[in-house]
């Protein structure tokens, strides 16, 4: 796939480039794998416009990875944690971009990891609507993601408001689709209906309420977090 037509952050060309795969935000037992930077969003209040790597890291990558360097960096990586007397407990699929982008490239990485780490948690961070505009319209397909090991799926969606999505996402960057906020509503119920666990990722920002985003995960049976605005 061709990565031309998606967001890389504003810094790219500003930052030096790094090969950091794997780096930590919530303490050891919680490793996050960096396997893209490519976005098919340019959200507002987008990390990458202003850090490298949510102050922890430089998550701005020379290439895209290829799946063997990401699985070896994880063994190193858990290596150390093991070594340090720490228990893996979470494996977050993120990137410092949308790792939807990798679908393919997903299942022989969650393999690793399930065969590696059998016991940890593994989440996807999306957006969700890339999966039907860059894959499969096919939701049967997302069931393939828990049989090959995933168990929990964090969902930027931002907000509860179509219309403020529209604003803040920014999905399709310059030419906006306008079936993204139904899109990524989609990909939540078919995760959730095969077995995932699902949390809606809301921004404190456009005037959230946290009862308008309590409500609107009530109604999809989903968990939800909101997450302040990075500074």
């Amino acid at each position: 796939m061709s990565t031309n037509k998606f967001n890389f952050g504003k810094l790219k060309g500003k930052v030096q480039f790094e090969k950091n795969l794997v780096y930590c935000r919530r303490g050891l037992n919680e490793l996050s794998l960096n396997i893209n930077n490519a976005c098919p969003n340019s959200c507002v209040f987008c990390i990458r416009d202003r850090d490298a790597g949510w102050g922890v890291s430089n998550l701005y990558l020379l290439k895209e990875p290829t799946v063997k360097e990401i699985t070896n960096a994880f063994d190193s990586e858990t290596k150390k944690i093991r070594d340090s007397g720490v228990k893996l407990t979470k494996v977050k699929i993120c990137g410092y971009g949308e790792p939807m982008l990798r679908f393919h490239d997903l299942f022989p990485i969650l393999a690793h990891i399930k065969h590696t780490n059998p016991r940890a948690l593994i989440q996807l961070t999306t957006t969700g609507w890339p999966f039907f505009r860059y894959f499969s319209k096919d939701i049967s397909k997302i069931k393939d993601l828990k049989n090959g090991g995933l168990t929990d799926v964090y969902l930027s969606i931002s907000t509860p408001n179509k219309e403020v999505y529209k604003k803040i996402v920014r999905p399709g960057i310059d030419n906006y689709d306008p079936l993204a906020f139904d899109d990524t509503i989609r990909f939540c119920i078919a995760a959730r209906d095969v077995g995932l666990k699902v949390t809606l990722g809301f921004i404190d920002i456009a005037g959230l309420k946290e009862k308008d985003a309590k409500e609107f995960a009530e109604k999809l049976n989903v968990s939800y977090k909101i997450r302040k605005l990075e500074k």
